[in-house]
């Protein structure tokens, strides 16, 4: 198999000669379809149906996919991601899929099939959003942040964890310039609507206050080693069916902030709230969208408190000082979760704004052929992104009146500008 460019041929060859995997496909190799369908930026995937099955393979070139040679990226993010679904995956079993098969000498993974599942931005871009999106992600984000924290691990186990994620550098300083740095000057990735936004990033980018904030958050980001995180949890690294959920695209994980995860998730729907604007009142759909940001968080903080409550099995508050149930202990919750939430408000608006002018601008926005209606929709999220940076918010629902606050300030003309 070439690594550098693997096609169908391939990837069935490779399959029929792994006996475990070929058994689940069923058949022989020409009863096999194999597709490319590769969506994101970085890697090759393919699906593979045979009689009796299906598989998901992907693998990863040493090159950014769609850039070719002219933008090399490790491939060792193969491993770093195998490893962190596997991690994760014990923690919470119902939203990642099952890793089935990992070479290294090829940066190969097999990866069960989600059969019947779409990608949650695609639903989002069509006006489908399932019923229990807010509630799964709000699980999964608590499940998978407080069991790889100090508040589950004792520091024995946990080090070990931190020091082997440490070795993802690479895709973890891609994160560290992309969303901190490179969007607030001058740099040949950057892109936005132009020139409709040309003075709102000038704007931005003579900001101080909201330079100091993004600082800020960049210095948490590289100095904070709370939980094992996803790393680049966004819309288009969720697969839905109408009733399940499960999250993909570990590549960029690290040991880092929790609201981190959260804040990207948010940002996103955020996006979707924006990108499907109209002229008049807040449609069903965008009141959907911001229930979903406002029942992420209130899950994941139910959800977070519970699994302290029942398996207090870290190093961090330790029992000895802080007894279960003790009025003390609670009052630690709060201010804890509270700081994660002041973190995720912060990491939103750092998303927001680096996808509106920076690298990788999501479909919700670019799917709008109309530039003077797609960069007023793209207005009021910067808007938003720099509010969610600099003022002061103590409260999801503060972020949710927020969105609804700079929606209605600049509505829609009939001409979109």
């Amino acid at each position: 198999m070439d690594p550098t460019a693997p096609n169908p041929t391939d990837i069935a060859g490779y399959l029929a000669a792994a006996p475990a995997l070929a058994a689940r496909l069923g058949g022989a190799p020409a009863d096999w379809d194999v597709r490319e369908i590769s969506e994101g930026n970085v890697n090759y995937v393919f699906s593979v149906h045979g009689p009796a099955g299906a598989l998901c393979v992907k693998q990863a070139p040493a090159f950014v996919r769609v850039a070719g040679a002219s933008w090399p990226l490790t491939p060792e993010r193969a491993r770093y991601e195998h490893r962190a679904m596997l991690e994760h995956r014990r923690h919470a079993p119902d939203y990642v899929p099952t890793p089935l098969h990992y070479d290294p000498a090829l940066h190969l993974q097999v990866i069960e099939h989600l059969d019947g599942h779409t990608v949650l931005r695609d639903e989002l871009i069509d006006g489908r959003a399932p019923a229990d999106l807010g509630r799964h992600l709000g699980d999964y984000l608590a499940r998978t942040l407080f069991h790889t924290s100090d508040l589950a691990l004792p520091a024995a186990r946990k080090r070990p964890l931190v020091a082997e994620f440490e070795g993802n550098t690479e895709m973890c300083a891609i994160m560290e310039e992309m969303v901190f740095t490179e969007v607030y000057r001058p740099f040949h990735r950057n892109q936005w609507t132009g020139p409709h936004l040309d003075a709102d990033v000038d704007r931005l980018r003579a900001d101080t206050a909201l330079l100091v904030a993004v600082a800020r958050l960049k210095d948490h980001y590289l100095t904070s080693r709370q939980a094992l995180l996803h790393g680049d949890l966004h819309t288009g690294s969720i697969m839905v069916s109408a009733h399940r959920t499960h999250v993909i695209d570990q590549e960029f994980a690290c040991y880092g902030p929790m609201g981190f995860d959260i804040g990207n998730l948010l940002a996103h729907l955020l996006i979707s709230y924006f990108a499907k604007d109209t002229p008049g009142p807040e449609t069903t759909e965008q009141a959907r969208l911001l229930a979903t940001v406002e029942t992420v968080w209130t899950e994941f903080d139910a959800r977070f408190t519970a699994l302290w409550r029942s398996s207090p099995t870290g190093d961090s508050y330790p029992s000895a000082l802080f007894p279960p149930g003790s009025d003390l202990l609670d009052h630690e919750r709060r201010a804890y979760l509270g700081r994660v939430l002041h973190d995720t408000i912060g990491f939103c608006g750092a998303e927001i704004v680096r996808r509106v002018i920076g690298f990788a601008r999501p479909a919700d926005f670019t799917t709008i052929p109309d530039p003077g209606y797609r960069a007023a929709r793209e207005r009021r999220a910067l808007h938003l992104a720099r509010a969610l940076l600099v003022d002061d918010h103590h409260d999801i629902r503060d972020v949710v009146t927020a969105a609804r606050a700079y929606r209605a300030v600049e509505q829609v003309t009939r001409r979109g500008v």
